[in-house]
């Protein structure tokens, strides 16, 4: 029976995302100059700096959201949009001399948090084995994690209303904290984000979309002793848990998959099952 409950959320996820595409159009278009400089800022970015993430624009400014190094960084187009008219010819310049101002400058430092000053801004977030990989970051630049699952890890962020850092062994260092003490401060600033009806999985599913990035790592505060209960993980900001007597496994996991194939932060394909204090894919 719960599986209808998935599939109508699922469904009427669909629907959201077409009616955001149609009030997207619905808005007044770009002026032409200003869409064709973006579409070639975007495209020249993805060519000469592949490492560097294209997040998109932010709604109400002429900027963009940026991953650098890991990090998520708004960045303001005004000038070099101005710089483009100017001089045309110099256009893959100017993208590289910004994308090196902004590694150079523009990112946040290690010594520009101190600890007393982001604490309460400290909250886990759960990503994919595969994605902690991907950022190749090696040394003090390394980010802190522990291993959830065998695919699945928790990595740490300061999220502040203007960026989000990942915390790495520098951090770690000017701190002086251990990765024990970051995991613990970010699980009690997570507690007070709040539950959102973790006590009451007992008595039917429980879908979390609370939109502020962390309902995937809710999952950490799930009571440990209580065995039998189904987790999904599609998405950053999706968790799906339920008790697993009447669950039909199949259609489970292939509605999972589908919710990953269009997540916007995919974490998992996988239904974990929890059993003694840890998650086990369902599929092993």
């Amino acid at each position: 029976m719960w599986a209808w409950v998935l599939f109508g959320w699922i469904g009427l996820a669909m629907l959201l995302a077409v009616l955001h595409h149609r009030l997207q159009h619905l808005q007044p278009r770009l002026p032409a100059e200003v869409g064709e400089f973006l579409i070639r800022f975007e495209t020249t970015l993805a060519q000469r700096h592949p490492e560097v993430g294209f997040l998109g624009l932010l709604r109400g400014h002429f900027a963009v959201l940026l991953r650098v190094r890991g990090q998520e960084t708004p960045v303001s187009l005004q000038d070099a949009f101005r710089h483009c008219q100017a001089f045309p010819a110099a256009f893959e310049a100017m993208v590289d001399r910004l994308v090196h101002e902004i590694e150079e400058v523009g990112l946040d430092r290690v010594d520009d948090h101190p600890f007393a000053a982001v604490a309460t801004a400290i909250l886990p977030q759960i990503r994919s084995r595969q994605w902690l990989e991907e950022q190749d970051r090696f040394g003090e630049s390394g980010f802190i994690h522990q291993l959830l699952t065998r695919d699945l890890a928790v990595v740490y962020v300061i999220d502040d209303a203007r960026s989000m850092v990942f915390i790495c062994r520098a951090h770690l260092r000017r701190w002086h904290k251990t990765e024990a003490d970051i995991h613990g401060l970010a699980l009690a600033n997570l507690q007070r984000l709040g539950t959102v009806g973790l006590d009451h999985i007992d008595r039917e599913p429980l879908l979390l979309r609370t939109g502020d990035g962390y309902d995937a790592a809710r999952v950490l505060l799930l009571d440990q002793g209580s065995d039998g209960l189904l987790v999904a993980m599609p998405d950053r900001d999706v968790l799906w848990v339920a008790q697993e007597q009447g669950q039909n496994l199949d259609t489970l996991m292939a509605a999972t998959e589908r919710i990953v194939a269009t997540a916007a932060h995919p974490v998992s394909a996988e239904v974990y099952r929890l059993r003694g204090g840890r998650l086990h894919p369902v599929s092993e």
